[in-house]
């Protein structure tokens, strides 16, 4: 019998322009680099911390990187190890719908029995082996209930920037770990709305996100058609002489839309959620929180020493 490990994939999002961090980026590194190919901290980028963390609980060659063509002379570097066919590249950002559903496409033409983890490229995490046992919990509860599952972080301040996650039922106990589903998503409230769900000890989303890659698909068709329909076109040409083609005249037309907004907010149904006890998670998406982390976290020389 096929245990889930067999079955296991893993999304990197690397499709992001990070134009909130542009004016930090330039004045730091003089460069107009994306932010998931700048070494924060140590000397790995953003992306490398997530491919490394990631590859700690999936095969690198299940493993699958999404990125942008334009982006591609940044990532070379970056790649240099990579398995064969496990960087997807896109003509363009067009959000986090089609930086998800083009990954999903190839691996359900893979192995259509997948379980896939999603890894945004932009996290900084502290206790890298705690998150992975959540990222290991929520895979085998995925086997057993079906339901998709998000990791949330306990917050410790209202947040505006993040979406936001009401927990609902408990479920039980769950690989050792308390599962609820999910009541409500908030995506980026504004302030007033981030107060009052701070109040109710809501969790912010990660978007870490475990799910099958069949439901997960049938969840883009259902409520999504108007891109799911056209990507059809991508997925009748995957691993033929015409896929390149497809996929740029796909993106030609695409509308941007955010999974989180589009998706996760609109079936909380079909959510359940592992709240992360004991590590500390922060999204490199701010000048303010990279700049107040590095200042709270900054190593002494010996610990970067071996950080990096």
């Amino acid at each position: 019998m096929l245990t889930i490990s067999e079955h296991l994939w893993g999304i990197v999002l690397a499709g992001g322009e990070g134009k909130r961090l542009q004016r930090f980026i330039r004045s730091r590194y003089h460069s107009d680099c994306p932010k998931q190919y700048c070494a924060f901290t140590g000397t790995r980028s953003m992306l490398r911390h997530t491919i490394d963390r990631a590859e700690r609980v999936v095969v690198p060659h299940r493993l699958l990187i999404i990125v942008n063509r334009p982006h591609l002379p940044y990532a070379q570097e970056e790649f240099r190890d990579r398995p064969l066919g496990t960087i997807i590249i896109q003509p363009c950002n067009r959000e986090t719908v089609a930086g998800i559903l083009l990954p999903l496409l190839h691996i359900y033409h893979r192995d259509p029995a997948a379980v896939v983890c999603i890894f945004p490229s932009d996290h900084f995490i502290l206790e890298e082996d705690r998150f992975i046992d959540y990222v290991k919990s929520a895979a085998l509860v995925t086997g057993c209930h079906g339901l998709h599952v998000l990791l949330g972080a306990d917050p410790d301040r209202p947040e505006a920037g993040y979406g936001w996650i009401e927990v609902g039922e408990n479920i039980g106990l769950q690989q050792g770990e308390e599962l609820y589903r999910v009541r409500k998503f908030v995506e980026k409230p504004n302030i007033e709305v981030s107060e009052a769900l701070y109040l109710k000890r809501c969790l912010w989303n990660t978007l870490v996100l475990v799910g099958r890659v069949e439901t997960l698909l049938e969840l883009f068709q259902e409520l999504i058609p108007e891109v799911f329909g056209p990507f059809q076109r991508i997925r009748r040409a995957l691993g033929s002489a015409r896929e390149e083609e497809a996929v740029r005249e796909v993106y030609a037309r695409l509308p941007t839309e955010n999974f989180s907004r589009a998706i996760l907010q609109r079936s909380p149904q079909h959510l359940g959620v592992l709240r992360m006890e004991g590590v500390y998670w922060s999204d490199w998406g701010e000048e303010e929180r990279i700049q107040s982390d590095l200042a709270r976290f900054r190593p002494r020389p010996q610990e970067l020493a071996t950080s990096t």
